[in-house]
C-alpha cells in the first residue's frame, strides 16, 4: 500500500477523570465537587451523543452522585446502555499494598455487581494511580473473568512498549495497557482547542517511541475535571483538517476490546500478539516512569494498625464464626462493615497522605466496621457458650488447625485450693499460671436501715447491681454493727432466682430500727485469673473448667515451662539475654542473633509520601540509661521490660538543614515476652513520643548477610533485592511493605500489620515503628523532585503523645518455608476467643465436644475466606507456597455437594467428594481457589 493510501493513525481519546473522594478536602466537600462534574457531564452528553466518558473505574463516584441525586439514575443507566458511560469494575480504586487480599477481592466483587445493576461493568482492570501493584493481580483479575489491565506506577524500564502480559506467580497472565506519561496522558491536548489538529501530530510524534505505528491514546482527563462541553464539535474539526490523524472518542471499555476483536485490523489500535509482547512477572514497584510514593507505608501507622484489626476481624473471626456456628447470617451488617473497609481502602484514605479532618473520618470508619466485626463474632460464640455448663469457659480457635494458644480465664475457684488446674473437653488436663487473685470483696457500704431498702430502689436493675449480678444475700446479727452480705456472680444461681425474695427478707431485717447502724458487703465467690495454654479444634470450641490440681483426675500435661531471670527469658524453644545497652541476644532453631532491637530515631524532612532526610541528620541510638526489669514470671508465660531513655531532637530545622539542638527526654520500653510452646518472642514498643519530623525503626542484624527479602503480602510471599529501581526524580528508598511477615537470612518476623521494612546494607531488618511528618506533600522534599499533592499541613500525622508497635521476632534456620513461617504467622495473629458458659448448671462434666468446625490441612496453604451463601458455605484457599500442595477440606458433617467458583460467585464445576464426604484438592503453587460445599442435612 503506498504511503498516500495508508490508513491514519488513530488518537483514542478516552474523556475521564481521575476521582479521589477524600484527599486535601473532605469527603462532603470533594462530594459536592462530584456533583457538579456529573451533573454538567450528563447535560453534555445528553445534548451530544458523540461524547463518550469513562467514570473513573469506581462504582463509589456513581453511588456518592446517586445519594445527592436519585433521580439521576435512568440517566446513567441509558448512557451505559448505549455504551457511552463505561463505570466499574472496582468499588474503590484502592491502594493495593496497603490491605489485604481479600479486602481486594470484597471490592472487586462488590463494585463488579453494583455496576451490573447499572447495566454493564467495565471489563478492564483499571489500576490508573496506586502507588505500585501487587504480584498476584493478575490471578485476581483472571478469576474474575477480566483479561486486561491498565496501569501506570510501578512499570519497570524493562516495559519498552504501551503494552505487556503480565503474570502473577502461579502463571495467570492479563494483557496490560501502560498508561504512557499517566493517566492524564492528553489532558493538555485541547488547552487550546482551535489548535488541536497541530497538537494530536506532535502526540503522536512523542508517542511512536512506544506505540510504533500502532494507533495510540490518550486518556483525556485529569483529578476532579470534566471535558470540554465543546469536545465533539473540536475533535470533529480537528479531523476535518487532517487525514493521516484521526480522533475517536471512546470509552476506555471500547479501546480495551479492540484487542479481543479477532477480525481488528492495523487501525484497532494495532494489537500485538501475545508472543511479541514484553513479559513481567510479579508486583509493579520501580519509579523508572513514576514516581512510587514508596513511604506511604509509614505514614499515619495507625490507620495501618486500624486497617488490620477491622480486616482480621471479619475475615478471620466475624464471617467464619457466623458461618459455622450461627443461627441466622448477618449480611447486612456484614455488608455495612465491609463497606467501611472498602470505603477505606482508597489510596488517599489508607495511606494517610490526607488532611487531618479526613484521617479522622478513615479512623472512625474503620472503628465502626471493628466493632461490628467483634459484636458478629460475639453473636456467633452465644450457641458455643449455651452448649457449656455455667461456671465454664467455651475457648474458639478462630483458625481451621489444630492448636493450643494461651489464654486468660477469669474463674470462680473455691478458697481451699492452693493450686488449679483446668480440665479441657474430653477429659484431659492442662497447668495453669496465677495471673492474679482479685479481692472477693467489691464494696464495703455503711448506712442505716433506713437507708438499705433505699440502696435496693436506687441502684438495683433487675438483678444487676454496680455491674454485678445479685445472686443472693446472707444477714448476720453477730457482728457489729449487723452486715447484709449480697453475693454478687454465682454461676450456680439459676436464671429463675426471684430477687423479690431478696428484698422482702432485707425489708424485714432492717424495718425494726430504721436508725440502726447496718454494714453492706457486696462480695462474690474466690475468683482467680489464670493463664492456660488451652488446646482447640479447627473453627471449634473447646469447653474448660477449673479443678484442683492433684485431684483424682490425673496430672495435667505440661507442655514445658517458660524461665524468667533478672535479664534473660527462655522456653523449651528460644532463649533471650538482655545486654547493658538494652539490645538483646536470641538463640533459637540453631541460630544466634546478637544484638537485636536497637532503636534509631533520625531527622525526616520529607512528607506523607516520601521520607526525606534533613541534609544534616543528627542519628541518636545509644540510650543514655538502660534498666531490666522482669514483669511476669511464670511457667505459661513471663515478661520484662527494657526500659531505655534517649534525648531526641524536637524536631527539624525549617529549612531541613538539620535538626533542631533542642532535645526531649523520651522513655521508651520494650516488652519481651515468651510463652509455652511458642518459637517466637512477642515484642511491644510503648513510648510518649514528644518529637517531630524524625523516623523510628527497629533493627536486629541478621546472622548471615543476604541480598534478598521475602515479605508475605496480597495472596503471595515476595522476594525483593537491596536496591528499587530509580527514575522520575525520586530517590528509591528500598522500603517496602510487608503484611503477616517479612524474612530474611534466619530471621523472620511476623506482624500485627503492613509494616515498612528494609534490607539495609544485606546485613539487618529494620521496621519503621513511628514516622512523624507534617505535610501532605513537601515542594522541596529532598528525595523527590515533583509534588505528590498540595503543601497542607496534618499536624496530626505528627503522632505526638502515647505510641504502641507490636510484633514477633522468630529466629530459625533454613528457608521461611521449611521453618513454618505461615503456620506461626497464623498463630500469632489469630489469637483464641473465649466466653463464659451458660447453660443451666445440670451436670458438673464439660460437655461433649462442640460440633460445627471445619478442618484444613495443607503445606502452606492459608484460609483466605469463609462466609455463608444460602446452604452453602464458600471458601476460599491460598496456596502461599512455592511448591504444589493438597489441601484436605473437612467438616463436622460429611459435605453432601461442591462447586467451583470464580471471584465474582459464578458457579463452576463440581467438585469431586471423598467417601468420608471430606475434599481434596490439587493447588498449584500461589494458587488462589474458591469453592462452595453444602453439609449434608441431618437425617
Amino acid at each position: 500500500m503506498s504511503a498516500a493510501l495508508a490508513a491514519p493513525t488513530v488518537i483514542h481519546l478516552v474523556p475521564h477523570t481521575h476521582w479521589d473522594r477524600e484527599w486535601y478536602e473532605p469527603f462532603q466537600v470533594f462530594r459536592m465537587r462530584l456533583v457538579e462534574l456529573v451533573d454538567e457531564l450528563l447535560d453534555s452528553m445528553e445534548a451530544d451523543e458523540r461524547l463518550a466518558f469513562t467514570l473513573d473505574g469506581q462504582v463509589a463516584t456513581v453511588d456518592d452522585y446517586l445519594e445527592v441525586r436519585p433521580a439521576g439514575r435512568a440517566r446513567i443507566e441509558r448512557l451505559i446502555a448505549a455504551g457511552r458511560l463505561a463505570i466499574g469494575p472496582w468499588q474503590i480504586l484502592m491502594d493495593e499494598f496497603l490491605v489485604s487480599g481479600e479486602t481486594i477481592v470484597r471490592n472487586l466483587e462488590i463494585g463488579w455487581h453494583a455496576a451490573e445493576t447499572f447495566g454493564e461493568a467495565m471489563p478492564v482492570g483499571y489500576l490508573p494511580d496506586m502507588f505500585g501493584h501487587i504480584a498476584q493481580m493478575p490471578q485476581i483479575l483472571r478469576r474474575a473473568g477480566i483479561g486486561h489491565a491498565v496501569v501506570w506506577r510501578g512499570v519497570p524500564a524493562a516495559i519498552d512498549r504501551h503494552a505487556f502480559e503480565w503474570r502473577a506467580p502461579d502463571g495467570s497472565q492479563v494483557r496490560t495497557e501502560y498508561l504512557v506519561g499517566g493517566y492524564g496522558n492528553g489532558a493538555y491536548l485541547l488547552a487550546i482547542p482551535d489548535r488541536l489538529a497541530d497538537k494530536v501530530a506532535r502526540y503522536v510524534e512523542a508517542g511512536r517511541a512506544f506505540y510504533g505505528e500502532a494507533s495510540i491514546l490518550a486518556m483525556y482527563g485529569t483529578d476532579h475535571a470534566v471535558p470540554s462541553p465543546r469536545l465533539a464539535e473540536i475533535v470533529a474539526d480537528a479531523n476535518g483538517r487532517r487525514d493521516d490523524i484521526v480522533v475517536r472518542i471512546e470509552t476506555l471499555t471500547r479501546y480495551i476490546r479492540t484487542f479481543d476483536d479477532a477480525a481488528a485490523g492495523p487501525d484497532a489500535a494495532g494489537a500485538a500478539s501475545a508472543g511479541s509482547a514484553p513479559v513481567w512477572t510479579g508486583e509493579l514497584r520501580s519509579a523508572a516512569r513514576a514516581n512510587m510514593l514508596m513511604n506511604v507505608t509509614s505514614a499515619r501507622i495507625d490507620i495501618k494498625a486500624a486497617a488490620a484489626r477491622a480486616e482480621r476481624l471479619l475475615e478471620r473471626y466475624a464471617e467464619p464464626l457466623a458461618a459455622l456456628h450461627a443461627p441466622a447470617w448477618p449480611e447486612r451488617l456484614l455488608e455495612l462493615a465491609w463497606r467501611r473497609v472498602i470505603d477505606n481502602s482508597a489510596h488517599d484514605s489508607v495511606c494517610g497522605c490526607s488532611q487531618d479532618t479526613v484521617v479522622s473520618q478513615v479512623l472512625t470508619r474503620y472503628a465502626e466496621a471493628e466493632q461490628i466485626g467483634r459484636g458478629i463474632a460475639a453473636a456467633a460464640m452465644r450457641p458455643l457458650a449455651g452448649a457449656a455448663p455455667r461456671g465454664t469457659i467455651v475457648v474458639v480457635n478462630p483458625t481451621p488447625a489444630d492448636r493450643t494458644d494461651v489464654v486468660e480465664l477469669d474463674l470462680d475457684v473455691p478458697a481451699a485450693w492452693d493450686a488449679v488446674e483446668l480440665e479441657v473437653t474430653g477429659g484431659g488436663r492442662v497447668a495453669t499460671q496465677l495471673v492474679e487473685r482479685p479481692d472477693t470483696v467489691l464494696r464495703r457500704l455503711r448506712m442505716t436501715g433506713r437507708q438499705v431498702p433505699e440502696l435496693f430502689a436506687r441502684r438495683l436493675h433487675g438483678r444487676e447491681l454496680f455491674g454485678h449480678s445479685l445472686d443472693g444475700y446472707l444477714v448476720q446479727r453477730d457482728t457489729t454493727p449487723p452486715q447484709l452480705l449480697l453475693l454478687m456472680d454465682d454461676p450456680a444461681t439459676p436464671d429463675d432466682y426471684d430477687v423479690d425474695e431478696l428484698l422482702d427478707a432485707v425489708a424485714g431485717a432492717t424495718s425494726p430500727d430504721p436508725e440502726e447502724a447496718w454494714e453492706v458487703v457486696v462480695t462474690r465467690g474466690d475468683r482467680r485469673r489464670l493463664a492456660a495454654a488451652v488446646p482447640a479444634p479447627p473453627l471449634g470450641a473447646t469447653i474448660v473448667r477449673a479443678v484442683e490440681a492433684g485431684s483424682d483426675s490425673g496430672p495435667a500435661t505440661e507442655p514445658g515451662t517458660v524461665t524468667v531471670g533478672d535479664r534473660t527469658i527462655a522456653n523449651d524453644r528460644i532463649h533471650v539475654e538482655v545486654r547493658d545497652d538494652g539490645t538483646f541476644d536470641v538463640e533459637a532453631g540453631g541460630v544466634r542473633l546478637e544484638g537485636a532491637g536497637r532503636i534509631v530515631d533520625g531527622g525526616d524532612f520529607g512528607d506523607s509520601y516520601n521520607y526525606g532526610p534533613p541534609a544534616g541528620d543528627r542519628i541518636v541510638e545509644a540510650p543514655s540509661v538502660v534498666v531490666v526489669k522482669p514483669i511476669e514470671r511464670g511457667s505459661i508465660r513471663g515478661s520484662l521490660d527494657i526500659v531505655a531513655r534517649y534525648d531526641w531532637p524536637v524536631g527539624v530545622l525549617p529549612d531541613g538543614s538539620g535538626r533542631s539542638e533542642v532535645t526531649a527526654p523520651v522513655e521508651l520500653t520494650t516488652t519481651l515476652a515468651l510463652r509455652v510452646g511458642e518459637p517466637f518472642v512477642r515484642v511491644s514498643i510503648a513510648f510518649t513520643n514528644p518529637a517531630r519530623d524524625h523516623r523510628v525503626r527497629w533493627h536486629v542484624p541478621l546472622p548471615t548477610p543476604t541480598d534478598h527479602s521475602s515479605a508475605e503480602g496480597q495472596f503471595a510471599v515476595v522476594d525483593r533485592g537491596l536496591v528499587e529501581e530509580a527514575g522520575h526524580g525520586e530517590v528509591p528508598t528500598p522500603t517496602f511493605p510487608a503484611h503477616g511477615f517479612v524474612h530474611a537470612a534466619g530471621v523472620s518476623i511476623l506482624l500485627d500489620h503492613v509494616t515498612e521494612y528494609e534490607l539495609v546494607d544485606g546485613r539487618e531488618l529494620a521496621l519503621t515503628i513511628l514516622r512523624s511528618t507534617g505535610l501532605i506533600s513537601r515542594n522541596d522534599n529532598p528525595f523527590r523532585e515533583d509534588p505528590a499533592g498540595p503543601e497542607v499541613p496534618i499536624p496530626a500525622a505528627q503522632l505526638v503523645g502515647p505510641w504502641r508497635f507490636a510484633f514477633a521476632l522468630l529466629p530459625h534456620a533454613g528457608s521461611w518455608e521449611s521453618a513454618g513461617v505461615l503456620a506461626a504467622s497464623e498463630a500469632y495473629r489469630h489469637p483464641f476467643m473465649t466466653a463464659r458458659g451458660t447453660a443451666a448448671v445440670g451436670s458438673a462434666e464439660p460437655a461433649d465436644p462442640i460440633p460445627g468446625g471445619l478442618r484444613l490441612t495443607g503445606e502452606g496453604v492459608v484460609l483466605s475466606a469463609l462466609r455463608r451463601r444460602d446452604e452453602w458455605l464458600e471458601v476460599r484457599l491460598v496456596a502461599e507456597h512455592p511448591a504444589p500442595a493438597t489441601a484436605v477440606l473437612s467438616g463436622a458433617k460429611p459435605f453432601a455437594a461442591a462447586r467451583e467458583v470464580d471471584l465474582l460467585g459464578r458457579i463452576g464445576p463440581e467438585v469431586p467428594l471423598a467417601p468420608d464426604g471430606s475434599i481434596s484438592l490439587s493447588l498449584a503453587p500461589w494458587e488462589i481457589r474458591t469453592i462452595r460445599v453444602r453439609p449434608a442435612r441431618p437425617n
